[in-house]
C-alpha cells in the first residue's frame, strides 16, 4: 500500500463512520416520534412531527423563539387536560456558524385562552450571568415581602405594575417551592417550558401534569 493511499482511506473511513452515525440518529429519532403518536393515540391526543414556523405565533411572547435561525418546532402533542386545550412541543434552533455553532433545545407546553390578557412577562431561574446582568441595569423585579422567591428567579417584563398584580403571593410561594420553573406569558398565551428535548412517552404524563401544576397558578380551567 503506497503512502498516498492512506490518507484516502482514512478520510473514506471517517466519512463511513460519520454515515453510519446519521443513520442510527435517524432510526432514533423515527422511533421517538412513533412513540409519541402511540402515546398520543392512545390518550384522544393529536401528534404531529412538525409544524412549520409555528414559533413565529408566539415570538411576542417568548424571546428564544426569535434567536438564531434553522428553527424547527416538531413533536407536537395537542389535546385537552382538564378541561383547558394544551399543545406541548419541542423547539430548536441553531445560534452561531460552522465550527462555531451550537443547536439548542427547550420542551414545553402553550395554553392559549380567549378572555385573558397577561401582561408580558418571563421568569427564570436566576444565576450568576443574571446576577451579573443586573449590575449593569438587566431587569429583575423583586418583591420585599418574598425574598426567597426574589432570590431564585429573574422576572422582567415591560409592565412592572401589572406584573406585581399578576404574581399575587400564592403564585410566589408556589414557585419558591417548586425551584427551576420557566414560565412566559403574554396576552391570551401561557408557556411554561424546560431546557432539553421532550421527555420519553413513558415520562410525559408526569410533564404534562407538572406543566399542569404550574398553569392552574395562572390561569384557570
Amino acid at each position: 500500500m503506497t503512502v498516498e493511499v492512506v490518507p484516502w482511506l482514512i478520510i473514506g473511513g471517517a466519512a463511513a463512520a460519520l454515515g453510519g452515525l446519521a443513520l442510527v440518529s435517524q432510526a432514533r429519532n423515527r422511533k421517538r416520534r412513533a412513540s409519541y403518536a402511540e402515546y398520543a393515540l392512545i390518550r384522544g391526543f393529536t401528534f404531529e412531527a412538525q409544524r412549520a414556523d409555528w414559533e413565529q405565533r408566539y415570538a411576542g411572547v417568548l424571546d428564544l423563539f426569535n434567536e438564531g435561525h434553522r428553527h424547527v418546532w416538531g413533536n407536537t402533542i395537542s389535546g385537552t387536560k382538564n378541561q383547558l386545550p394544551f399543545t406541548a412541543f419541542e423547539y430548536r434552533w441553531v445560534t452561531g456558524g460552522g465550527k462555531s455553532s451550537s443547536t439548542h433545545y427547550i420542551c414545553g407546553v402553550v395554553w392559549e385562552r380567549d378572555g385573558v390578557a397577561f401582561p408580558r412577562f418571563a421568569l427564570s431561574p436566576e444565576g450568576w450571568l443574571s446576577r451579573i446582568g443586573q449590575l449593569f441595569g438587566m431587569q429583575d423585579i423583586d418583591f420585599d415581602d418574598s425574598p426567597e422567591f426574589s432570590r431564585q428567579y429573574q422576572l422582567k417584563g415591560p409592565d412592572e405594575s401589572a406584573i406585581r398584580t399578576l404574581f399575587t403571593p400564592e403564585i410566589r410561594r408556589f414557585l419558591e417551592s417548586t425551584p427551576d420553573q420557566h414560565v412566559a406569558g403574554g396576552g391570551h398565551t401561557l408557556i411554561w417550558f424546560r431546557r432539553g428535548t421532550l421527555p420519553s412517552a413513558e415520562q410525559l404524563d408526569e410533564f404534562l401534569e407538572l406543566g399542569d401544576q404550574v398553569r392552574r397558578r395562572f390561569l384557570s380551567s
